[in-house]
């Protein structure tokens, strides 16, 4: 159990990780932030529909490419930057239930990733951006709330 405070509420709470299992899989509360700001996103994206020339249609088809280029990347980045654990561990390259993700290589991929759907689409990619950023800073505000409350 973590104990989550918020000070200015003079409030304690108790909270365990884990969310639920499936089986003997784990589902942690975190990953369910995630879907979440993610559903939240694609909302967002269908009330901007055709917003700076870009469509509804397009941001679906790039983030079906984006998400999983942008965890393959975080976990290559990972896997760079700790290369001598995971030489002598090949077995635990592909082991993502211990972690391991590093948010630069997310970045570099999904930014990648954009470029490369931008150029193919014929789509600024600085309109792009400036469509889909609101909605990213959405995604990594479950990561920003330890300013708000103490884990």
């Amino acid at each position: 159990m973590n104990t989550i405070t918020f000070p200015l509420l003079n409030l304690k709470l108790q909270i365990s990780r884990i969310a639920f299992s499936i089986g003997n899989i784990d589902i942690y509360w975190y990953a369910i932030l995630i879907v979440f700001a993610f559903l939240i996103g694609l909302i967002i994206f269908k009330i901007k529909d055709g917003k700076f020339g870009i469509k509804f249609s397009d941001i679906l088809d790039l983030s079906i490419l984006v998400i999983p280029i942008s965890i393959i990347s975080a976990r290559l980045y990972y896997i760079v930057f700790n290369a001598n654990y995971y030489i002598s561990n090949l077995n635990q390259i592909f082991n993502l239930r211990n972690g391991g993700l590093a948010i630069y290589g997310g970045i570099i991929g999904g930014v990648l990733t954009c470029y490369i759907y931008c150029k193919k689409k014929k789509i600024n990619l600085w309109d792009l951006l400036d469509y889909i950023v609101p909605s990213l800073a959405l995604r990594t505000s479950n990561r920003k709330m330890g300013k708000f409350y103490k884990c």
